[in-house]
């Protein structure tokens, strides 16, 4: 899925919350499955992996800890171990500031970007949530967000237990049209844990490319075990001695190349 389809997917399911107070969504750290069965080129690929994730406020990592290639050859699977290498690969992003970094235990590398006029927080800065926003100026960046939808709908489909926990269980469907170019489709499916402030336990993005020659695909996101409780501060920050390189390819180049 492109980057502003997925913006725009993400800015109608921060709407939602305009529709009335929301609980706070607790610290927490969890772990799980990450999915993706795509379509490359018309050639079919699923990858597949263990994942951690952690919350704290208004930030999030991500630990992508391991790779393969299900349904393929233990040689396969072996070369996909080694885009990640040992330890894995973390992703963080701080809701507050839009600020991105990402770094690879393996070559101890880490990538970090931020939106102009922009800088992270403090270490020790409050974890509590972020402050409202203003419902104008929400409606303002939907609106510039969705400049290329064709139509979107949010729905709610019931009240499930997923993973465990008691859902919520929203259905998103967007048509997307870039100007001189083909109507493309996605549709999402998450499951928002009710005795977690509707963080989400399970999400499904489908993205339906607008040629056979177009990536498209399906991934799936599972968190299975959750534990309630705020996170160190540490586990957001990047490992001392780690060298910046200039682009996420460097944090997923193998060691010694």
């Amino acid at each position: 899925m492109m980057l502003r389809a997925r913006a725009a997917v993400a800015a109608l399911l921060l709407m939602v919350p305009l529709l009335g107070a929301t609980p706070a969504i607790p610290g927490l750290r969890s772990s799980g499955t990450l999915v993706v069965q795509a379509n490359v080129q018309g050639e079919p690929l699923n990858v597949g992996g263990k994942i951690a994730l952690y919350h704290k406020g208004t930030l999030y990592r991500l630990d992508l800890l391991s790779l393969g290639f299900p349904g393929t050859s233990g040689d396969v699977s072996t070369i996909a171990a080694t885009l990640i290498g040992p330890g894995g690969v973390s992703v963080l992003y701080d809701g507050a500031s839009g600020a991105l970094t990402a770094w690879s235990n393996a070559n101890r590398t880490y990538y970090s970007e931020t939106p102009s006029r922009t800088a992270l927080p403090p270490a020790n800065a409050p974890s509590g949530p972020a402050a409202p926003r203003d419902p104008l100026s929400a409606l303002a960046s939907l609106a510039t967000a969705l400049h290329d939808v064709q139509s979107a709908t949010i729905m709610m489909t019931g009240h499930t237990t997923v993973n465990g926990h008691p859902t919520t269980d929203l259905d998103v469907q967007m048509k997307r049209q870039l100007p001189g170019k083909a109507l493309e489709n996605y549709h999402a499916q998450l499951a928002l844990a009710d005795d977690l402030g509707d963080f989400p336990v399970q999400i499904a993005l489908q993205s339906v490319p607008a040629t056979k020659s177009a990536f498209g695909g399906v991934m799936k996101l599972d968190l299975t075990t959750v534990e309630k409780g705020d996170p160190d501060d540490s586990v957001f920050t990047v490992p001392q001695g780690y060298t910046r390189v200039s682009s996420l390819t460097g944090v997923l180049k193998p060691p010694g190349r």
